[in-house]
């Protein structure tokens, strides 16, 4: 048994984490922006953020097509990749103040509208329905992020009106986001490396689910953050901070 590569549904998955890595770098810098930081200090930190999104992407993508051992990457490199991202993320929201001045920074609308991009969680079903993956992982990962980004530009709408209810929307809206990555990512684990077997087993390359696998290395860490970052505003907000701004 052989299947044709999915070469356009991978180029899609590429694209999309390509278009979630620039959404994460373009709200940083409007955060900058809105600092109103010396522009030299500006520039490095843009520079500084934009290297390290590309440089993760490059080494990510690498790890899909040179294929360690010529075999599907496991469950320990997505913890690595996922912890790293989260860690580099993280930790300066905790120790840095000028960090959480940034973030704080940032247009709600951004931090939320990056998410519609998660509507493309239906190359997912695309790949289910190719016999490429397991239904267990691909129906709550897909429905779960076509609904999460959805959702993404209901919350946008509701921050750009000014709506009262936007905020404690919100919050409910990032839980839900980030229950979607922990369904997916449990699912992903028990799932998908026995799929990868059995497709082995009668004949057909698994490797393509190491470009799968690129979601949850980048993109899913990256979508984290920004829940994380925009908790962080609407909390800030509700103990008497000033508001996300638009």
């Amino acid at each position: 048994m052989t299947l044709d590569f999915p070469t356009n549904t991978i180029l899609a998955i590429v694209a999309a984490m390509i278009g979630t890595g620039a959404g994460v770098w373009f709200n940083l810098a409007a955060g900058l922006r809105r600092l109103g930081v010396a522009p030299r200090v500006e520039q490095r930190w843009r520079w500084g953020i934009g290297a390290i999104l590309a440089t993760w992407l490059l080494i990510v993508l690498a790890v899909a097509v040179i294929a360690p051992g010529n075999a599907v990457v496991g469950a320990p490199y997505i913890a690595t990749f996922l912890t790293l991202g989260l860690l580099a993320g993280t930790l300066p929201l905790l120790i840095s103040p000028a960090f959480r001045q940034l973030v704080r920074a940032i247009p709600a609308t951004g931090l939320i509208g990056v998410h519609a991009i998660r509507v493309l969680g239906v190359l997912f079903l695309a790949l289910m329905d190719m016999r490429l993956l397991p239904p267990q992982f691909a129906l709550p990962a897909g429905y779960g992020d076509i609904a999460v980004g959805l959702l993404a530009l209901g919350m946008v709408y509701l921050f750009a009106k000014r709506k009262p209810s936007a905020p404690a929307l919100a919050i409910l809206w990032n839980a839900l986001g980030l229950l979607d990555f922990v369904s997916a990512l449990a699912s992903g684990i028990a799932f998908i490396g026995p799929f990868g077997a059995q497709l082995a087993a009668h004949g057909t390359s698994p490797l393509y689910l190491n470009y799968v696998l690129i979601v949850p290395a980048f993109g899913v860490p990256l979508y984290t953050l920004l829940h994380i970052y925009s908790l962080f505003q609407l909390i800030a907000a509700r103990a008497g901070a000033e508001a996300p701004s638009l």
